[in-house]
């Protein structure tokens, strides 16, 4: 599929229809990698600026990470910090236990009390909306974590630039792939 693109200044399409299906993947997969580094730099800024972790002495940072999704998939990649793997998303406590103290840190925790249970009552399930049975405990409380959303506020201040940075990472990609091969 060699075919000579004598003007830079033509449509991308034609560019990127000059590349064999192995380069259009691979310039496609460099963009979405690149575009999700900078948003998991963004998330790493806004996590620093909530207070979280500022008391340990292991950064909290490390738990956050990019997946690019494989080819077979579809095109796409995601920022998280659900526990994911061996190690990602978890974060090691003073005591070396592994936590996943981000994903309790971006949603919150609800209310926990120990002990045995002393009462029940009908309620509505946080995950599936039905009626279920929920019960009060007697022991003492453990309290709970707030919501600090840091990556709500990610998403929120990056989801008007991610398209268009897409597209200019996977343009300057293909330039240079159809530079590489000589077809610029």
């Amino acid at each position: 599929m060699k075919e000579t693109v004598t003007d830079i200044n033509k449509p991308f399409a034609d560019v990127y229809k000059a590349l064999d299906v192995k380069d259009q993947r691979k310039a496609m997969r460099s963009a979405m990698r690149r575009e999700g580094n900078r948003l998991k730099k963004a998330a790493v800024s806004n996590l620093g600026q909530s207070g979280i972790g500022s008391g340990t002495k292991r950064s909290l940072s490390s738990g956050i990470y990019v997946r690019t999704y494989p080819d077979r998939y579809g095109l796409g990649f995601m920022v998280s910090v659900k526990p994911h793997g061996r190690r990602k998303g978890i974060h090691l406590n003073r005591q070396n236990m592994e936590k996943p103290v981000l994903m309790w840190a971006e949603d919150g925790t609800r209310q926990r009390h120990v002990g045995r249970r002393i009462s029940s009552f009908f309620g509505k399930s946080r995950f599936t909306g039905k009626k279920i049975r929920q019960y009060l405990r007697g022991g003492a409380s453990r309290g709970k974590m707030k919501r600090y959303a840091f990556l709500a506020k990610t998403e929120q201040q990056t989801a008007d630039s991610v398209e268009t940075n897409l597209f200019n990472n996977l343009q300057n990609n293909v330039e240079k792939a159809a530079r590489k091969q000589g077809l610029l």
